[in-house]
């Protein structure tokens, strides 16, 4: 929908130029070569077959906004780039309308434009749209307008965050109470009661759900208040409600610990175990106290928690049992080089376990080559891994190695683990144009922003976002 207010766009960039430019953002390590990645992102769309050309941009220029700095007038000029090569993602659109809001405010926007582009935009506003407008006190248009459209689901799976008080509160669960509140009020008044309802159960203050529900304002609505709020509580680490049965007991243990988790959830892999909740629930619990602790960063990658989970369920429930669930559950996430159609959480687990067990040695900590691990599955070529290995380590790497796909996928991940960024930035650009070049820059410039000032990270990103990005520009 916003792709038709380009030409509003740019007469609004030239009616703000007074205002003050965003900051450059961030300096460390990783920065140079995120900048990198996003560029080979953003610069390799023409190579894309037809298929893909919607998967890869948004992201890439939200890190190359925040970390390169870049003025009003660059910006603008990349995020027509980004709408125009990206012509029905739902990210780019949501990328555009967050910065557009941030940087100029609603009220902006709502001067600048006819009654009828104002709608359009109004109707794209999607989770990183919708924070920048709360924060910039918009919190009484969007309530009304949603009174009277309700929000269009994200997806088709009817899930607790697809819902507009899902998408709501999940879009600023790191807010304070007072803030939330004062949302919670302007909702009740406005009439929509559902995200009322998510953001008060999503206060820390454990009590305001129960004023907000003795106040009344569901009664005679379609809200399930209940079901709804165990969801947001769970969010913010927070027992149910209501409904105390062990088994409910258990599935809130495991969205927590999903709430927690960093990046994307393997506790959904587990979830149910021999047809019960209590595994899951016990590798949740134990996963949650390892990042409340700070043994797992939360703000990290999803390494870790992975391969915590991963274990502490063998121990649990036995090796057959665990990797029979895994090895049926599809994954969807962005990282690795695909070689075939079928790609498994097993085969996520597979790639971590190499990594780990080779890091020691191509980082020079280690002397010999490690044994093959005990839990790598047969699907691992470990002569390979291990052939690559001593190449990352002697920096032997030849540019032939990048025209195999599996040498392609292993090489790179075995450079990113002994953090040589700038082999690993040559050896990416030296490989042919297409999707799998896009998809490791873009993989790896998402990874590094979490060593550095984790702008893409957010609270309760595992549980609440489902991949999607949600793209901030009030963060520091």
């Amino acid at each position: 929908m916003l792709r038709i207010l380009t030409g509003f766009f740019s007469l609004l960039y030239l009616s703000c130029l007074a205002s003050p430019a965003l900051a450059a953002d961030k300096f460390c390590q990783q920065r140079e070569t995120i900048l990198a990645f996003s560029d080979i992102v953003l610069n390799g769309h023409d190579a894309l077959p037809p298929a893909a050309v919607d998967k890869y941009g948004p992201e890439a220029a939200y890190l190359k906004i925040r970390y390169a700095g870049l003025g009003d007038e660059e910006t603008r000029i990349l995020l027509a780039a980004v709408l125009q090569r990206s012509p029905i993602s739902q990210a780019a659109d949501d990328l555009v309308s967050a910065w557009y809001l941030h940087r100029f405010g609603h009220k902006a926007f709502r001067g600048a434009a006819s009654a009828e582009k104002f709608d359009e935009m109004m109707s794209g506003l999607r989770i990183s749209g919708i924070r920048a407008l709360l924060l910039d006190g918009g919190e009484d248009l969007l309530t009304k307008r949603l009174a009277a459209f309700p929000f269009i689901p994200l997806d088709t799976t009817a899930g607790a965050f697809t819902k507009g008080g899902g998408v709501i509160s999940a879009s600023i669960v790191d807010q304070s109470d007072e803030f939330k509140e004062k949302i919670v009020r302007t909702a009740e008044a406005n009439g929509v009661p559902d995200i009322a309802n998510y953001l008060a159960a999503s206060e820390n203050d454990l009590s305001a759900w129960g004023r907000f529900i003795a106040r009344g304002s569901t009664k005679g609505s379609k809200v399930r208040p209940d079901f709804d709020a165990n969801f947001a509580r769970a969010m913010v680490g927070h027992p149910r409600v209501s409904g105390k049965s062990p088994e409910q007991e258990q599935l809130q243990h495991i969205f927590i610990g999903m709430a927690f988790e960093p990046e994307e959830s393997f506790l959904e892999s587990v979830t149910v175990v021999d047809g019960e909740y209590k595994i899951g629930a016990l590798v949740a619990q134990r996963l949650t106290q390892q990042i409340q602790s700070g043994a797992i960063q939360r703000s990290g990658t999803m390494d870790a928690g992975w391969l915590f989970g991963y274990r502490t369920a063998i121990d649990l429930a036995g090796r057959s049992q665990i990797e029979t669930n895994l090895e049926k559950r599809a994954y969807y996430g962005n990282r690795y080089v695909r070689t075939s159609g079928a790609f498994t959480v097993r085969d996520v687990i597979d790639r971590l376990l190499a990594v780990e067990a080779l890091q020691p040695y191509v980082t020079g900590k280690a002397d010999a080559v490690p044994p093959r691990p005990e839990d790598l599955s047969n699907k691992i070529n470990w002569p390979r891994w291990t052939e690559m290995a001593t190449k990352v380590r002697d920096d032997a790497i030849s540019p032939i190695l990048v025209a195999d796909l599996e040498t392609f996928g292993i090489v790179t991940e075995l450079l990113f683990a002994k953090g040589d960024q700038e082999a690993l930035r040559a050896f990416i650009r030296q490989a042919p144009s297409g999707e799998a070049r896009l998809s490791v820059a873009n993989d790896f410039a998402m990874r590094l922003d979490r060593a550095c000032a984790a702008y893409l990270y957010h609270p309760g990103e595992a549980f609440t976002l489902n991949g999607r990005p949600i793209f901030k520009f009030d963060t520091e």
